[in-house]
């Protein structure tokens, strides 16, 4: 939906109905609230003027709305701009669903944000306090830190900048103070890191600050002046929810000044949250990937992601130049192992590695893929080769099914145009989808210095293979059992029924893909 300017018109002919005055660019009007009832007095009601100004970026947000008159005692606190208008949705609206656009919507809402404020905004688990500070644009912007390790009521060191820094668990050295300059040239560039427990009202300035460091405040305020300690980090909680908040500090004639800095945790639990409901069942089980080409590195990264932190990597090969483009790895792995690579590239993204293991190597005998099916709980067969494949499904097979060892085989077909994971064994009752032969390689590339010829399978189908693998694991680990032996995904159809409609085929029947 689109507004026009007629549709703004209509919105303000509404306030002159609920006597709100407008000259054109403001209404103005009264609103009534009720402050809670104590145990002395019962609910008062009382009567505040506000000033909406429907502005530059309305009706796409809401109008800017600023108390003249609160009409009665009443301390704001949360959920107040830098700019003294009232926050009174946090989440975005389509336009055409928004709620401010109606009239009596934004009265009733505004109401409800003056009964909130004056009753303290009970259970309201806001976290974001940087709001309530300014942001200086020069010199760090993020400070990170790891909230399991952090050492409180301490001055500790920092690394990184200019624009992030690390706030570590090393305390500073002890240094003597002579004439009120540093005797230890490392310290310096400080953070002081403290849990002040619950906040009841916002951090606006270094007094709201200071009473809550206690008898550290002194201390603080001594190692701000003298030019060493750059940062605090306030552990707090709201509605028992846990928050951080970072600011930087600078000495000024009149005190301290404190702007805010965004903050953000990069321990395990966080660097996780995001990983998916399977990331709890997926942490401690052994998963082997016996192939990390263009299928195999994206299936690593995924199941990562997800949560998955036993992993073991196979592959014989290095990584050349033309891989890279469809591969997890980059130019700057270039003659890199490639489990060795992969690797690498999940430390960037979580530096606890420890129980990712790699094996540059390649399975050649039934002995040795027995050897790493029983060594694993999950092994995916990303290796695109018919021998490899075959070892690994024998091995599989041969084991006593309530082992609980599975292999899942995943492959591109017919350049892309079809992707298969197969899982084995077989459940009672089970079957796999028939093959789909191959057709004579027609592919006129090769790269120099490699003989076989490369297939045009484009980076997409190497991708959606492995998120289709993905799924399968996660099936498997979960026990919900809601797949079968053989899921395909046929982006072209092709002469061959199942795989002659395009969609997902689960279950033996192609679900047609969404128009």
């Amino acid at each position: 939906m689109s507004l026009q300017a007629n549709d703004i018109d209509r919105w303000r002919e509404q306030f002159p109905a609920l006597s709100f005055t407008d000259d054109g660019e403001r209404l103005h009007g009264a609103v009534r609230w009720a402050a809670p009832a104590t145990p002395d007095q019962p609910a008062t009601v009382f009567t505040a003027r506000v000033e909406i100004v429907p502005g530059a970026t309305f009706p796409f947000e809401p109008p800017k709305v600023r108390l003249l008159d609160r009409g009665g005692p009443l301390e704001t606190t949360f959920h107040i701009n830098a700019d003294d208008t009232l926050c009174l949705w946090e989440d975005d609206w389509p336009v055409d669903e928004a709620p401010w656009l109606d009239a009596r919507k934004l009265l009733d809402r505004i109401t409800g944000w003056l009964q909130e404020t004056a009753a303290s905004w009970p259970g309201d688990d806001s976290c974001d306090l940087e709001r309530y500070l300014s942001q200086e644009r020069a010199g760090p912007q993020m400070v990170l830190y790891d909230a399991t390790r952090l050492v409180t009521d301490e001055a500790v060191r920092t690394e990184g900048g200019p624009e992030v820094i690390l706030v570590t668990d090393r305390v500073r050295r002890t240094g003597t103070i002579i004439n009120g300059r540093r005797r230890n040239r490392r310290d310096r560039r400080l953070a002081w890191v403290a849990d002040i427990g619950p906040v009841d009202r916002p951090i606006r300035t270094w007094d709201d600050v200071a009473p809550a460091l206690g008898t550290h405040a002194a201390e603080v305020s001594r190692l701000i002046k003298m030019g060493v300690l750059d940062v605090v980090l306030l552990r707090y909680s709201r509605a028992g929810v846990d928050g951080a908040l970072a600011v930087r500090t600078r000495p000024e004639n009149s005190g301290i000044r404190i702007t805010a800095c965004e903050s953000a945790d990069t321990s395990t639990r966080t660097l996780t949250m995001r990983a998916g409901p399977a990331r709890t069942a997926l942490a401690d089980v052994p998963i082997a990937i016996v192939g990390c080409g263009a299928i195999g590195s994206f299936a690593a990264e995924l199941l990562f992601r997800a949560g998955a932190r036993t992993l073991t990597l196979v592959d014989p090969e290095l990584l050349r130049p033309g891989n890279v483009v469809r591969h997890f790895a980059d130019l700057r792995h270039v003659g890199w192992p490639k489990p060795h690579a992969v690797r690498d590239c999940l430390s960037a993204m979580d530096p606890h590695v420890a129980a990712v293991t790699v094996v540059h190597d390649r399975v050649t005998t039934l002995a040795e893929a027995t050897d790493l099916v029983l060594r694993h709980q999950i092994l995916v067969d990303a290796t695109g080769s018919g021998r490899a494949s075959s070892l690994l499904a024998t091995a599989v097979t041969r084991l006593d099914a309530t082992a609980g060892h599975t292999v899942v085989s995943v492959c591109v077909q017919r350049d892309g145009h079809v992707l298969r994971v197969d899982r084995m064994p077989l459940r009672p009752g089970e079957s796999h989808l028939p093959p789909l032969p191959a057709l004579e390689n027609t592919s006129r590339l090769r790269e120099r210095g490699c003989g076989s010829p490369i297939s045009p399978t484009p980076p997409g189908a190497a991708v959606a293979a492995a998120e289709l693998a993905l799924r399968v694991v996660i099936d498997e680990v979960t026990a919900e059992h809601a797949l079968p032996a053989t899921v395909a995904d046929v982006r072209t159809p092709q002469d061959q029924p199942p795989f002659d409609v395009a969609g997902l085929i689960i279950g033996g029947h192609p679900r047609r893909a969404a128009s």
